[in-house]
């Protein structure tokens, strides 16, 4: 047996560590729960039917499925009762002083005037600039609206 031979043992399919992977990052990459429910009724219809699916793999199946879609809706869920109460924080702020940092690191301070929901994120308008809640670093009392008694 010549050297640049691989020995049998080195040759089985088993044995040869995969050289490269595959990672498909774009979004129609993901599988769904359409696509899971699609695939199982594929399965189904093409099966044996002298040798059927055993119907606790099925059912097991079945479970992953119906987890799966339990899961989707917690996470929309989530994600509306998230987006809620950011709006429902920003409107909280409206009329009151707040101390926030600019994009360039400096101070600013103004009244809330107004906020905007965009893309599911809140912007609070304060005094004409349009700020991130992440970026408030205090809230104070809303101006007194009272007149002042002077004579």
């Amino acid at each position: 047996m010549s050297s640049t031979e691989p020995s049998s043992s080195s040759t089985s399919p088993l044995s040869v560590a995969p050289t490269t992977s595959v990672t498909n990052n774009s979004p129609d990459a993901v599988l769904g729960k359409d696509d899971f429910l699609k695939l199982l009724v594929d399965q189904l219809k093409n099966q044996d039917p002298t040798s059927p699916t055993d119907s606790s793999t099925f059912m097991a199946q079945l479970a992953q499925f119906s987890s799966l879609e339990q899961q989707t809706n917690m996470s929309e869920t989530l994600t509306g009762l998230a987006s809620t109460d950011a709006v429902t924080q920003g409107v909280d702020l409206i009329g009151r002083n707040l101390t926030f940092t600019r994009s360039d690191g400096s101070s600013g301070t103004g009244v809330a005037d107004a906020i905007t929901v965009a893309g599911g994120s809140v912007v609070i308008d304060v005094d004409g600039e349009n700020v991130d809640p992440a970026d408030v670093t205090g809230v104070g009392q809303a101006p007194s609206t009272t007149p002042s008694s002077g004579s």
